[in-house]
C-alpha cells in the first residue's frame, strides 16, 4: 500500500512541476548589424533557452557553440554594413550634433527592403509557426514589429541605450525635455533656457522625423510586399514592454519609468574570466598600472586621422602607465614601447584587472558600463548618437571627462589623461559610482527573464502601459482643458464684465434719471409763479 501511495505521490509531483514550468515559444530577430546591439539581447535569450523554453533567433551573429533549445539562423549576408560606416572621421562628421545624428539614425536604419529580399526572413513572415512572444532590438526598427502583428503575439523590444523620445509615447512614459536631456545632446539635468528651447526642439524634431520620414518609407515598403499589413503606428502600439540598457547611477538625470519600462542596464556583463597570457603579463608587470583604448566594435581605431592618431601615440610616450590599444591593423607606425596592440582585446576581463587605471573610450554605453560597474575612470571621445551623453552623465558624476574629437591634440590629450591619471578625485567617485551601479534587488539579467515571462503569462500584460500611450498628443498635453479653463474664465470675466457694466448704467440712469425729474419739477413752479 505503501508503494502504490508513493508511486501517486510521484506521480503527483512530476505533473505538478510541468503544470507550473510551462515551456514557451520565443522568437527574435536581431537585424541590425552592430555586436554592441547584439550583445543586450543576447545573454536574455540564452538563459531563457537554458531555462527550457524553445528560442529561435535570426541575427547576423550566431552562434558557435550549440545551446539546447536554441535554434540560430544566420541572416549576416542580409544586412552586411557598408565598410566607409567604420571610419572615425566619417562618423564623426554627420554624427557632430544631436540634430546630424537624426539623419544618421534613419541612415543606418534597416529598411524594409532588406528584410523583403532576405530569404530566412521571408520564410518566416510566410510560415504557419506558433510563438508566444516576438523579441527585437529596437534601435530604429520599427518595421521589426511587422513580426508580431503576423504572428499575433505581444512584442518586447529591447533598447541598448537611452530611451528616444518616440519609444516613450508608445508606453505612456513620460518624457519631458524640460529636465530629460535628449539622446546625442550635451545636456545634463541643469539646463539653461537656451539649452530647454534646443532640448525640446530635438525632441520634437525626433518625433516628428520617425513619424513622417522614417515611417513613411517603410509604409511604402511594406505595402509592397503586404499589402494587407497594418499601419506602423498601430503595429508599435501593441509593444508590451521596453527594455532599457541604463542604469539610473550613470544615466543622470533618471527618467520615471512606467511599469512596461524596465531597466536592465549591465545585463551584458557576465563574471570576468581569466585573461589571456600575454596580455595578463603586460599588466601585471606594469608598475604604474595600464591605460585601455578601445573605440568600439564599430569604429576602427586604424581609422584615426594621422594627426590625431600621433596626438595617442605622443601622449602614450610621456605617461609612466603602459597602454593597451585594440588596433584593428597589422602595424602601429610610431609605437612606442610601452603599447601593446590588438585587433581583438577581452574588454571585460581586461577592465575588472584592478592595475587598469584609465579606461579611453568612445562613449558607448556597453563599455561605458563595464568600466563604471569596475570603477575605472573614462576618457571619453563620442562620436555619434548617445556617446556624448553617456560621457557627460559620467562628467557630471566626476568620473570622467570628455575629450572633443575636434579638440584632439598632443597637449590637450596628455593633459587630459594625467589629470585623470594622477587627480586621485576621478578614482574614488569612480568607486562610488560602481558602488550605486551594482546595488540592486535583482540581477539585470533575472530581472529581465521575469518580466519575459510575466508578459507572455498575462498575455501581452497590457496594465503595465499608462493611459497616456492611447491619448492623441494635445490631449496628453492637456491642451484642451487648458483651452476650456481658459474658456471658462473668459467667459465668467466677460459675463462679470457686462453684468457689472450693465447694473451699473442702471443705477447711474435711476441716480440721474430722478435728479433731472427733480429739477424740471421746480423749474415749472417758477414758471407758474
Amino acid at each position: 500500500m505503501s508503494t502504490i501511495m508513493f508511486v501517486g505521490i510521484t506521480i503527483l509531483v512530476f505533473l505538478g512541476y510541468f503544470s507550473v514550468c510551462s515551456c514557451y515559444k520565443i522568437l527574435a530577430v536581431l537585424p541590425f548589424p552592430s555586436k554592441s546591439h547584439y550583445a543586450i539581447p543576447d545573454p536574455l535569450l540564452v538563459r531563457l533557452a537554458e531555462l527550457g523554453h524553445h528560442v529561435t533567433v535570426y541575427s547576423p551573429y550566431p552562434k558557435k557553440d550549440i545551446i539546447p533549445n536554441y535554434k540560430d539562423i544566420d541572416i549576416e549576408p542580409c544586412f552586411r554594413r557598408p565598410s566607409k560606416m567604420l571610419t572615425i572621421d566619417f562618423m564623426s562628421s554627420v554624427g557632430s550634433s544631436a540634430f546630424t545624428n537624426l539623419l544618421l539614425l534613419a541612415r543606418v536604419t534597416p529598411k524594409f527592403e532588406q528584410i523583403g529580399k532576405c530569404e530566412p526572413l521571408l520564410e518566416l513572415l510566410n510560415s504557419d509557426e506558433k510563438y508566444d512572444v516576438f523579441i527585437t532590438e529596437n534601435f530604429s526598427t520599427d518595421v521589426l514589429s511587422l513580426f508580431a502583428a503576423k504572428f499575433q503575439i505581444p512584442l518586447i523590444s529591447v533598447i541598448p541605450n537611452v530611451m528616444f523620445p518616440y519609444l516613450s509615447s508608445r508606453m505612456g512614459n513620460p518624457d519631458n525635455p524640460a529636465y530629460v536631456p535628449q539622446p546625442g545632446s550635451e545636456f545634463t539635468a541643469k539646463m539653461t533656457f537656451l539649452n530647454r528651447v534646443e532640448n525640446t526642439i530635438l525632441y520634437i524634431s525626433m518625433i516628428l522625423v520617425r513619424k513622417y520620414y522614417i515611417w513613411k518609407i517603410d509604409e511604402v515598403s511594406i505595402r509592397s510586399v503586404f499589402e494587407s499589413a497594418p499601419p506602423i503606428e498601430d503595429m508599435v502600439r501593441n509593444t508590451s514592454l521596453l527594455f532599457i540598457g541604463t542604469n539610473p547611477a550613470i544615466n543622470y538625470p533618471p527618467v520615471p519609468l512606467v511599469p512596461g519600462v524596465v531597466d536592465i542596464g549591465g545585463i551584458h556583463i557576465a563574471s570576468a574570466k581569466p585573461l589571456l597570457q600575454n596580455i595578463e603579463k603586460f599588466i601585471n608587470e606594469s608598475k604604474h598600472g595600464v591605460v585601455y583604448f578601445c573605440m568600439g566594435s564599430l569604429l576602427r581605431g586604424e581609422t584615426f586621422p594621422p594627426e590625431k592618431r600621433e596626438a595617442f601615440l605622443y601622449a602614450f610616450s610621456k605617461i609612466p602607465q603602459r597602454v593597451l590599444w585594440k588596433w584593428e591593423g597589422d602595424v602601429l607606425p610610431g609605437k612606442s614601447d610601452n603599447i601593446m596592440i590588438s585587433k581583438w582585446m577581452p574588454q571585460r576581463d581586461i577592465l575588472a584587472h584592478p592595475n587598469v587605471k584609465l579606461f579611453i573610450s568612445h562613449g558607448g554605453l556597453l563599455g561605458t558600463s563595464e568600466a563604471v560597474y569596475e570603477g575605472v575612470p573614462v576618457l571619453g571621445i563620442p562620436i555619434f548618437g548617445d556617446q556624448r551623453t553617456n560621457i557627460k552623465s559620467l562628467e557630471a558624476n566626476g568620473a570622467g571627462e570628455l575629450l572633443d574629437y575636434n579638440e584632439i591634440s598632443k597637449e590637450v590629450v596628455l593633459e587630459k589623461i594625467q589629470r585623470l591619471l594622477n587627480d586621485p578625485k576621478y578614482k574614488e567617485n569612480a568607486k562610488l559610482l560602481s558602488d550605486r551601479y551594482r546595488d540592486r534587488p535583482m540581477s539585470p539579467l533575472d530581472t529581465a527573464v521575469y518580466w519575459t515571462e510575466y508578459v507572455i503569462r498575462h498575455k501581452g500584460a497590457p496594465h503595465l502601459r499608462t493611459a497616456a500611450a492611447d491619448m492623441p498628443w494635445y490631449q496628453y498635453l492637456l491642451l484642451d482643458v487648458i483651452a476650456f479653463i481658459v474658456a471658462v474664465l473668459v467667459a465668467g470675466l466677460l459675463i462679470i464684465y457686462y453684468t457689472t457694466k450693465f447694473i451699473l448704467r442702471a443705477i447711474y440712469g435711476l441716480i440721474c434719471g430722478g435728479g433731472a425729474k427733480k429739477g424740471s419739477s421746480k423749474s415749472d413752479k417758477k414758471k407758474r409763479n
